[in-house]
């Protein structure tokens, strides 16, 4: 697709840890667990619709198997980070579990898990609205969760956090995503508008 023919949001969602606004805290806390060699087995992300669970979850997938990517030098310039923003790289899974809720589901993902990474680093599993998993599905989860072989990471993202069972909550790094500052979100389409050489008061802007 042309970019400039692309849907702003499409267009403007953040590639790297810089470009996020408003969850400077979550991205220096990732950030600097990576730089430390302390990376959990899985990372849940929760907050309402439309905050940028998925986009931080494909942030720190590229962080973790892109060799530029802790020092925010890539932006989509490798094959890992290329694949991993477009979701077709062949080691990071993206499922959304409102479709797919079922043990059966997980068994599968299980069963590729136990085959490592075919060209990066680590094999990643994210998984949207992962409260929607039923109860069998997440015992079945449960084992590997808490025991993953070292080129295994999850990444949870979530809505409803009290749906998921404290066992799996327990096994994760969480982290709640803050809502951004109208000021923030002011300034950002401000900037927007400038590129995209659109004439508009700020008036309407902060509407």
């Amino acid at each position: 697709m042309n970019n400039n023919s692309k849907v702003l949001a499409l267009k403007y969602r953040p590639q790297t840890f810089d470009d996020l606004i408003g969850q400077e805290v979550v991205a220096e806390t990732i950030t600097n667990s990576i730089k430390a060699d302390k990376i959990p087995n899985a990372y849940l992300f929760t907050g309402i619709r439309g905050i940028g669970k998925t986009t931080i979850a494909r942030i720190v997938a590229k962080t973790l198997n892109c060799s530029n990517g802790i020092e925010n030098k890539c932006k989509v310039k490798c094959d890992n980070c290329d694949s991993i923003a477009s979701s077709n790289h062949i080691d990071v899974l993206e499922m959304d579990a409102a479709s797919k809720t079922g043990v059966d589901d997980v068994r599968d993902l299980i069963e590729f898990s136990r085959y490592g990474p075919t060209s990066a680093k680590y094999k990643i599993f994210i998984i949207d609205e992962v409260h929607m998993l039923s109860k069998q599905a997440f015992n079945a989860l449960l084992k590997t969760l808490e025991e993953p072989p070292e080129y295994l990471k999850f990444i949870f993202a979530t809505t409803e956090i009290k749906k998921i069972p404290i066992t799996v909550v327990s096994r994760c790094q969480r982290f709640d995503l803050s809502r951004i500052s109208s000021e923030e979100m002011f300034k950002f389409l401000e900037k927007v508008s400038v590129k995209e050489k659109i004439r508009i008061s700020s008036d309407v802007l902060k509407l």
